[in-house]
């Protein structure tokens, strides 16, 4: 007799929490889409912008974003630091993450454009970390064995030949370690071939 009160007794305790069960997952529910709903206007790329790129509202522009508990670690509209750049590369349409924003001289870097003797890969793009390689010049188009020039290159820019040049290779404007300029400045200078390599990594890495 007891067992059965019992099991009478714990029909309506599950029964009510079920029913809380089920209230806080459509309050749940709610909270989510409500917060969803909350935008703000924060800055975005237009196109992928490298390590070094100063901040400009030319190169950027505003979206409606939700980001919930995140959103004061983003640039908003009118938040652009005075004389700020970036200090590490940022694919097209991301928000400005603050971390990514230095108004600090990054000294430790230089750039300098090329013109690569051979095609540039389809892989490589702005933001695009390459290996410079230089085949040191023997005699008329003649060139020896090539060997890493520079590392830890960064592609700015490509540049497309115009006019009466454009049957030639692209030009590229790289950010290049300052401990590895000389180097390259001098294969540049003796008229080695260059040629420059994916090291596999994307922008923001």
């Amino acid at each position: 007799m007891l067992r059965a009160l019992g099991r009478v007794g714990a029909k309506p305790t599950r029964l009510v929490l079920s029913g809380v069960l089920i209230t806080c997952s459509i309050l749940g529910a709610w909270w989510l889409i409500e917060s969803s709903k909350a935008t703000e206007s924060y800055l975005v790329t237009k196109q992928n912008l490298s390590t070094g790129s100063p901040l400009q509202e030319s190169s950027l522009e505003t979206l409606e974003l939700a980001m919930f508990g995140i959103g004061d670690n983003y640039l908003k509209v009118g938040e652009i630091p005075t004389g700020s750049y970036l200090s590490r590369s940022i694919s097209k349409g991301e928000a400005i993450p603050r971390s990514a924003v230095t108004t600090q001289e990054l000294d430790d870097w230089s750039n300098i454009v090329i013109t690569p003797s051979v095609e540039l890969s389809s892989s490589i793009g702005p933001g695009s970390k390459v290996l410079v390689w230089a085949s040191p010049a023997l005699d008329y188009q003649s060139f020896g064995e090539p060997g890493i020039a520079a590392v830890d290159v960064e592609v700015v820019e490509i540049r497309e030949p115009k006019g009466n040049f454009a049957q030639a290779q692209n030009s590229v404007e790289l950010r290049v370690p300052i401990d590895a300029l000389q180097s390259l400045l001098r294969s540049i200078s003796n008229g080695d071939a260059i040629a420059l390599t994916a090291t596999g990594q994307t922008l923001g890495q």
